[in-house]
């Protein structure tokens, strides 16, 4: 089974089961300790994920996985980012996990999703900045293929066991598998501004055999959009924990900050400024309510994901911006925890295009003359 519907036990089930998580594991000296590392997650926790089945939350039961659908990975993910922990489900267990879901039915494809769902394979999707597909051509030489070229924003590329790398043939791009330590295959890395790690690839001659093509030309262009815009849904959900959690912090710290003798809180123009982010908030509640609701749709799955992601980046901006300002100068201060949660806010917004990309992609759609 391989839906987008919702059932809402499920969904709070996930839900409770990350925010103990949270609670057990959501220590900000680790956060703090794994910047500029590699692979820039806690392998530990990871394996945690994959003992809860985490991984599997969008692979069919078919291919081995709990087949759930978005609602409940965004359920999940938007509690995980409340204690900063969803790397790296998102760039694994939701856009490498679906663009191998909407890949045809073969042996290869088996192997990727049942090792994903176990944490053995640990799949990247190699991309270019603002989501674009890499410059890399496959050359078809009878037997096998010789891919050359790079791709310069591929995220989860650390502690990646596999890419999946779009290659252009002549009938188009097809979506090859490699692993990691082929030879020809070098990687690097671009510091985020969270200082989390983003993966640049190189491939020089490349050889791979005919099996390694896992998606065929014209098929594989689809199977990446779709992907894409099911995973900007999810970060969606993730981008709004971030901004609940934020208010949630700015909120108590006007409750317990005292200038003149009174609390910040009661005063009226702050309490106006709170007013204005709750309901900046709630649009993005809103936002992401119809992207899930629309995503199961393929033909209104495009508007869904840019709606939500545009929605939810700005008003986690927003928020973010907010909250520094209204928790005065410790709210730049290195060893506030609030920063930590504004720089995931922009790191997370600028993924996959953040609300000024996402209004280009309506307006380049011709949905703005609808």
């Amino acid at each position: 089974m391989n839906r987008i519907s919702a059932d809402e036990g499920m969904v709070a089930e996930l839900r409770d089961g990350a925010v103990r998580l949270v609670a057990d594991h959501g220590d900000h000296q680790r956060t703090r300790r794994l910047r500029r590392t590699l692979p820039g997650y806690d392998a530990h926790l990871a394996g945690t994920f994959a003992e809860l089945g985490w991984y599997g939350v969008l692979v069919p039961e078919a291919d081995g996985g709990i087949g759930l659908g978005l609602a409940e990975m965004a359920g999940l993910l938007r509690e995980l980012e409340k204690g900063l922990m969803a790397e790296p489900l998102l760039s694994r267990a939701v856009l490498a996990a679906r663009v191998l879901v909407h890949a045809p039915a073969g042996p290869a494809r088996a192997a990727l999703l049942e090792g994903l769902v176990s944490g053995a394979v640990r799949p990247a999707l190699a991309l270019d900045f603002d989501a674009g597909l890499p410059v890399v051509t496959a050359a078809d030489e009878g037997e096998g293929f010789r891919l050359t070229g790079r791709a310069l924003s591929v995220a989860g590329a650390a502690g990646a066991t596999h890419l999946l790398v779009p290659a252009r043939l002549d009938k188009g791009h097809g979506l090859f598998v490699l692993p990691v330590e082929a030879a020809g295959v070098a990687l690097s890395w671009h510091w985020r501004a969270d200082d989390s790690p983003l993966g640049q690839v190189v491939l020089a001659d490349v050889a791979v055999p005919d099996d390694a093509l896992l998606v065929p030309p014209r098929a594989a262009a689809a199977a990446i959009a779709r992907a894409l815009d099911e995973t900007r849904i999810v970060a969606a959900a993730a981008l709004l924990g971030l901004a609940e959690h934020m208010l949630a912090m700015t909120i108590e710290y006007l409750g317990i900050r005292r200038q003149y003798d009174q609390l910040i809180g009661s005063f009226q123009a702050l309490q106006h400024k709170a007013v204005d982010l709750y309901i900046e908030k709630e649009r993005a509640v809103a936002a992401l309510g119809f992207g899930l609701s629309r995503a199961g749709d393929p033909a209104a799955l495009p508007l869904a994901a840019l709606r939500a992601k545009g929605r939810c980046s700005e008003a986690a901006s927003r928020i973010a911006r907010e909250a520094i300002q209204l928790h005065g100068a410790i709210g730049f201060t290195e060893e506030h925890d609030l920063g930590l949660y504004v720089k995931r806010a922009l790191t997370l917004s600028a993924w996959l295009g953040d609300a000024g990309e996402q209004r280009r992609r309506f307006v380049s759609m011709g949905l703005a003359l609808a």
